[in-house]
């Protein structure tokens, strides 16, 4: 009789565990498979192309070559596109020709990151776009902060609020800016010349918006030698 109620009762303990425990498993399962399901994304930050509305290709090669497509994009200046599917390793920014793809710019999607940012900067010479990634998790690029591109062939010195900031031709710096109580700051830029002499590019107070990323972009310029450019950046990387 003991033996009886020792098995009825282990039986009734393990269906009541497994009613229990099942709802936790059924949310581990979840939790994995959209961890799967997280594919690379990217978004392009447009700054010149190379033609007016010039859709192009996100596309990738596999082992033996043959191209893969992941995403279009019609481009403009100045444009942030919309997230777009990706893939880890060297990516290309190519273009429909005939029945093929051609390549017009490439890079390497961030190692180990979930989303990249990706500058396309027109080449007119070489009828190409250079193409700078960025993690920008890895970064800090996190709101209220701005994020500098040098893309130009000086030096810069930047300023948001009081602290100066020297920026390394090529180099990509996030900084956040000293806003005041009007909600507004002073962004300065500026490089030296061949001579020494600070050459000043950019003067003006700027809205301060603890909510967005900025992209800050330090330009080359024919006249001023240096050309400040920035965009807005709203929403989540998540």
């Amino acid at each position: 009789m003991s033996h009886w109620f020792s098995s009825r009762s282990l039986l009734t303990f393990m269906v009541l565990m497994g009613t229990l425990l099942s709802p936790v498993m059924g949310q581990s399962r979840d939790a994995g498979a959209k961890g799967k399901k997280s594919k690379p994304q990217l978004r392009f930050v447009c700054l010149s192309i190379l033609e007016p509305e010039q859709e192009v290709v996100l596309a990738s090669r596999d082992a033996g070559g043959k191209w893969l497509e992941h995403g279009t994009a019609q481009l403009r200046s100045p444009l942030i596109t919309d997230w777009l599917p990706a893939a880890t390793g060297e990516l290309h920014v190519a273009l429909r020709e005939d029945q093929t793809l051609k390549s017009i710019g490439q890079f390497q999607f961030p190692a180990d990151a979930r989303r990249a940012l990706v500058v396309l900067n027109a080449n007119a010479e070489k009828n190409a776009y250079e193409a700078t990634a960025i993690d920008p998790e890895k970064a800090g690029f996190i709101k209220g902060s701005v994020l500098i591109f040098n893309l130009s062939p000086h030096v810069g010195s930047v300023f948001l609020g009081p602290h100066e900031l020297k920026i390394e031709v090529g180099q990509q710096v996030v900084a956040k800016p000293l806003v005041e109580e009007n909600g507004m700051y002073r962004l300065m830029a500026s490089y030296l010349d061949a001579g020494g002499k600070t050459v000043s590019c950019y003067d003006r107070y700027v809205s301060g918006n603890a909510k967005a990323r900025y992209l800050l972009f330090l330009l080359p310029d024919k006249r001023l030698g240096l050309r400040v450019s920035s965009l807005p950046l709203f929403g989540e990387f998540e």
